[in-house]
């Protein structure tokens, strides 16, 4: 074996033991130049053309390269560099603080650039300025601040999930729409927002944010009085369990499960009112149903206690069959009575040999007097209906 040999076995086994790492270091995290560097499958024309509108972006100018820029871009609208153009084109409206038109010229490049390597950091960099506006960013009049930009952000985060719904910043654009309604009271749309969260990107980690949120707007509902009942208030502590069961993990999983106890108290609340109202006007059974739904909603409750204690009272008072639901047997049996003898007349009546009155004159003795039917005239003379209603009459 030669010398020469032995050494060369020596250096190639060293270089073999060598870490991967040091032989193929990783490329450093590429920095965004002022002026992008050359695209090799650009035509040496295209080439020239760009790095003359590039040498006007000194940062000295905004005018200037701005309209360098564009100009390439009418020139060269099929060119591997246009969009390379138009991205800089945002970056330098961004820079010098005009947020409003660097979000059109990002929108623009996403629209008519779509296979651009720039395209996520294109709708990242919107999302950026859509929650500046959605924080309290107020649009500009002549370089003079004068309404806040809600409106505005609402139209970016509409914009963003319309152009751009696979982008990894689009569950975030729609949560954030969401955000934007439900800061304006536009409390429907903003809960459907949140559902589109839900329904389009379900493995997303805002998905648990989104959820919460709907229960939280159905409570908001409840809670001012804008409900006509108590499905609000229904709709909030299913969604809010629904939340503890599938994110039992999440750091407002406490704030949830408070939630729900509160508007149980506030369910049972409103139920307590309307048993009461039936008490009062001594309709036992309706009462006893709505005293019954809150020991059944809230075991555990005040009210749930003083339902207990109520019931028992009217039981000892007016008698299990009073509250019992469904028609009273006695009432029952006496109108089959009398449907039974009506039906036995007409049929005699038919006859061919009958000689009595006609049908329309027969009028049992036992027959009720219908009082005259009366009018409703405001809403105070509706009664709220039974949350269970009472079973039909036994033919």
């Amino acid at each position: 074996m030669s010398l020469r040999f032995f050494f060369s076995c020596l250096v190639l086994g060293l270089a073999l033991t060598l870490p991967v790492h040091s032989r193929n270091p990783e490329p450093a995290e590429e920095q965004t130049p002022r002026r992008p560097q050359m695209n090799l499958n650009a035509t040496p024309q295209e080439q020239a053309a760009f790095d003359e509108a590039a040498a006007s972006d000194d940062g000295g100018s905004v005018t200037r390269p701005i309209s360098a820029y564009r100009r390439f871009i009418k020139n060269n609208p099929a060119s591997p560099l246009a969009s390379k153009a138009q991205f800089r084109i945002a970056e330098i409206y961004e820079s010098t603080g005009n947020a409003s038109k660097a979000f059109d010229a990002y929108q623009t490049l996403v629209t008519q650039y779509p296979d651009t390597q720039d395209f996520e950091k294109a709708v990242g960099r919107q999302v950026v300025i859509a929650n500046e506006y959605l924080a309290g960013k107020k649009l500009t009049f002549l370089w003079l601040p004068i309404v806040p930009g809600t409106d505005r952000a609402e139209e970016m985060f509409a914009s963003i999930v319309k152009n751009a719904p696979f982008s990894k910043n689009a569950p975030i654009a729609q949560f954030n729409l969401g955000v934007t309604y439900e800061r304006q009271g536009k409390l429907k749309e903003a809960s459907s927002a949140y559902q589109t969260v839900l329904d389009r990107y379900p493995n997303s980690s805002i998905a648990d944010d989104a959820l919460y949120q709907i229960g939280y707007i159905y409570m908001r509902v409840g809670e001012t009085g804008r409900s006509q009942d108590l499905s609000a208030l229904v709709s909030s502590k299913n969604t809010f369990e629904d939340f503890v069961l599938q994110y039992p993990g999440s750091e407002k999983t406490p704030q949830a499960e408070d939630n729900i106890k509160k508007i149980s108290g506030k369910e049972t609340g409103d139920l307590m009112d309307i048993a009461k109202f039936y008490d009062r006007f001594k309709n036992y059974r309706a009462a006893s149903i709505y005293y019954n739904d809150i020991i059944r909603r809230a075991p555990d409750s005040e009210n749930a206690k003083l339902a207990r204690d109520r019931v028992q009272v009217l039981r000892s008072e007016v008698g299990d069959d009073a509250l019992r639901t469904g028609p009273e047997q006695l009432q029952t049996g006496e109108t089959a009575a009398l449907r039974r003898r009506l039906q036995a007349q007409v049929e005699t009546s038919a006859l061919a040999d009958f000689n009595g009155p006609p049908t329309r004159d027969i009028v049992p003795d036992e027959l009720p007097m219908v009082s005259k039917p009366h009018l409703r005239t405001e809403s105070r003379d509706v009664a709220p209906m039974p949350s269970v209603e009472p079973s039909l009459p036994v033919e």
